[in-house]
């Protein structure tokens, strides 16, 4: 009796995947330090504005690139909001107006290459959002 009693516990062990001796530890992979650029391919709804600027005048808050961000966060909350423009949507627009705020104000600053906003503006997805996380270095 006590013999299948053990034969029983080393079954379910083994069932259950119990102790093994044989697996090592995997060292886990190196880190990689390259900075990640990503490549988005679909288009960007609304588009960016980048506007027209007389030659060798620098950029402004006044003449930084325009997101349409009425147009963008009906989009991106359409599907969440029960109702056209609730609570998802001017929680959304008063979050692109204050990125669109703090990005003039570090344009005016000279905080960031003009060639940075730019190439940020044209890649993000999620308007001043994404945009100043591109500028910053990080991805959304």
């Amino acid at each position: 009796m006590r013999h299948r009693a053990i034969l029983f516990i080393v079954a379910m062990l083994a069932a259950c995947g119990g102790p093994q001796k044989s697996a090592t530890k995997q060292p886990p992979p190196p880190a990689d330090t390259t900075p990640v650029v990503s490549r988005i391919t679909t288009p960007q709804i609304p588009p960016v504005e980048l506007g027209n600027r007389p030659p060798n005048t620098p950029m402004t808050r006044d003449n930084m690139p325009f997101f349409d961000a009425v147009t963008y966060c009906e989009l991106a909350t359409g599907k969440t909001d029960k109702t056209y423009k609730g609570p998802a949507y001017e929680a959304c627009v008063e979050d692109q107006a204050h990125y669109r705020i703090v990005i003039g104000e570090a344009i005016n600053a000279a905080q960031f290459l003009e060639s940075v906003v730019v190439r940020c503006a044209k890649a993000s997805r999620t308007a001043y959002q994404g945009m100043w996380y591109c500028m910053n270095g990080q991805l959304f």
